[in-house]
This record gives structure tokens, C-alpha cells and sequence, in this order.
């Protein structure tokens, strides 16, 4: 089952310090999926650009929550109405406390 595959994975990462090293930089990741996202974004030079502005995201998924964010008429955001985006990527959280979680990818220690 996924969930079973996920607690291996989870066991891996969190509890043996099984780690995924990047080949091309310093950069190391706990998640092989995580890896691969740095890899598409950094060095592959992988882009997802709006059809309807300037911006361009590194995932599909920032993207959509881009044009979910800035070009929806009934935007659906939390319940405070705020987006938190990430000063380095173009990440975009729905709570603080998501940026902040999301912010650990960068090595930033949490403000």
C-alpha cells in the first residue's frame, strides 16, 4: 500500500539518515523525489510559464496556484485571504506556518 511505502520512506529519510546527493552541486535531500525537483529547477533549467502574465514557475503545481492566486475570479485562498511567497523560489503557501515548514528546503532557519 502507499501508505506502507511512504513509513519506509519516512523511516529512511528521518531515522537512518538515508540522504540523496546531488551530482552536480552541494545540494542533498532526504526525499529521491525531492532531489529530482532541485535537479529539474537548478540545473535542468525546467520552466512553466503563465499564458496570461510574465510569470514563470518552476513546477506545474506553482503555476497553477499562481493562476489559482492572481488570474481566478472567485480565488480561494485560506481563511485569512493571505499567500505567503517564498524569497527564494516561487513557492507560494497559504499559511505562515506553511512558508516557514517550506523554507527548511533552503536551509533557512525558522523566523
Amino acid at each position: 500500500t502507499s501508505q506502507l511505502s511512504y513509513l519506509k520512506t519516512h523511516k529512511k529519510a528521518k531515522h537512518e539518515g538515508v540522504t540523496y546527493k546531488c551530482d552536480q552541486c552541494d545540494f542533498e535531500a532526504t526525499y529521491l523525489n525531492t532531489l529530482k525537483r532541485h535537479k529539474q529547477v537548478l540545473h535542468e533549467g525546467t520552466k512553466y510559464p503563465c499564458d496570461e502574465c510574465p510569470y514563470i514557475g518552476t513546477t506545474a503545481l506553482n503555476l497553477k496556484r499562481h493562476k489559482e492566486a492572481k488570474h481566478e475570479e472567485n480565488q480561494e485562498i485560506d481563511d485569512e485571504g493571505s499567500l505567503y511567497p517564498c524569497d527564494q523560489c516561487d513557492h507560494i503557501a497559504n499559511k505562515f506556518s506553511l512558508l516557514r515548514q517550506h523554507r527548511k528546503v533552503h536551509g533557512e532557519a525558522q523566523h
